[in-house]
């Protein structure tokens, strides 16, 4: 996360949300500097905040889970900065690729495994992420459908004038501006509803228009809130981030590798 105390606004870095952009950009143009990790959450920021802090204006950015999981399977496929086979990126040396993930993509690349099959395996249950931490305390949230022109009016809020647009980094490789129903076919579909119905409803996105009518089961909506309490749970409570190191030749890394010799 980066703050600014000029401005007095905070922005929450959510994993797969075009964070690294955002970060560069609030830096380079507002000299955001970095506050504890790349992706600490709200309840990270309020144990160290001091009254003032806790009054600043918060944003982060929201996207369709539906399009993140065909990110991440895309960037696992290509693998094109070599993260997923580079030790120095993994948990347990202080990285941000753990088991799981090297795990999805052996069984991505070993295979040769579709967008399907990569899905069937890992997906059973309904779809929830940090957003969930997040979007209570925002003043503003940026779709990242729309995150050019939402990112120039959350600026706009914040009272800086003058803004340049935002750059594009991090733009996943081999993945094209396609039809959602390419990826999540007809054989994935019901499942598809299960897994995202949930968390698409309680944020406002709309599952393919081509799906017509959809009915979300009451089971999927109950799994989903049980899902939720306990990732609050154990982020709050449980998790542990000691051992993580924001590198250099990442962008959150540079960034407070700069502010350090600053």
């Amino acid at each position: 996360m980066l703050i600014n105390h000029q401005y007095k606004f905070l922005f929450i870095g959510l994993p797969f949300s075009a964070s690294s952009a955002i970060h560069h950009q609030l830096h380079k143009d507002f000299n955001a500097i970095p506050r504890l990790r790349k992706h600490s959450l709200y309840h990270d920021f309020f144990k160290s905040a001091n009254d003032k802090e806790k009054k600043y204006f918060v944003f982060a950015v929201l996207r369709n889970p539906m399009d993140i999981v065909i990110s991440n399977y895309e960037k696992m496929k290509a693998n094109e900065k070599g993260n997923f086979t580079n030790p120095d990126f993994f948990t347990e040396n202080g990285g941000h690729i753990n088991r799981k993930q090297r795990e999805k993509f052996n069984f991505i690349n070993d295979r040769s495994a579709t967008f399907q099959d990569y899905f069937n395996k890992y997906f059973n249950k309904p779809y929830d992420n940090l957003a969930s931490l997040t979007t209570q305390y925002c003043d503003f949230l940026i779709r990242y459908e729309s995150i050019s022109t939402d990112y120039l009016e959350v600026l706009k809020q914040i009272g800086i004038k003058d803004t340049l647009p935002l750059k594009v980094m991090n733009k996943t490789k081999g993945k094209k501006q396609v039809d959602i129903t390419a990826y999540y076919t007809d054989d994935i579909k019901k499942k598809a509803i299960f897994v995202f119905g949930p968390f698409m409803r309680k944020y406002n996105y709309a599952l393919p228009v081509s799906w017509g009518n959809v009915r979300i089961s009451f089971f999927s909506r109950i799994f989903f809130k049980l899902i939720s309490l306990f990732m609050r749970i154990n982020q709050k409570y449980f998790k542990s981030y000691k051992n993580k190191i924001d590198r250099k030749g990442t962008v959150f890394g540079d960034i407070k590798n700069a502010n350090k010799l600053s």
